[in-house]
């Protein structure tokens, strides 16, 4: 099969279609794990896509983990005594790409507002990746 795909964002210097041909040769149920180890060889369209040298992936590994905190500390906001607390998200990224409390974001009016958009770029990405499901079509129009 040849498929002809593109990356949503261009974030690797591999061909997408040639990639993603790499992956669907691998079978029907692919892990991750499977993926990197079919990328280790150096002629695989996939190992453009890695990191090799270690140092430098373990850097941006870090990196990576460190945005997965920061991304993942909520606080609860009670909702009176017979509803659960709601999980509010502590920190949002702001445009310079940091991190900052969502209690300062609501102060800053330009801050807020790039967060309105973010949210709403996020339901419309939602929706771009489940729009064949009919049984949320109700849903689909709202995000419009």
């Amino acid at each position: 099969m040849n498929i002809k795909a593109e990356w949503r964002v261009e974030l690797f210097k591999a061909d997408a279609g040639k990639c993603a041909n790499e992956i669907m040769s691998l079978g029907e149920d692919v892990s991750p794990e499977q993926i990197v180890e079919y990328a280790r060889k150096p002629n695989a369209e996939l190992h453009r896509c890695f990191t090799w040298n270690d140092a430098e992936a373990a850097n941006k590994y870090r990196i990576y983990e460190a945005r997965q905190v920061v991304c993942n500390l909520i606080i609860r906001k009670e909702n009176g005594e017979k509803q659960k607390p709601t999980p509010i998200r502590l920190f949002h990224k702001i445009e310079n790409g940091h991190y900052k409390p969502l209690t300062l974001i609501i102060q800053n009016e330009d801050e807020y507002e790039l967060l309105l958009r973010q949210c709403k770029e996020a339901l419309e990405s939602l929706k771009r990746k489940y729009s064949s499901l009919s049984e949320y079509q109700e849903i689909w129009d709202l995000i419009n």
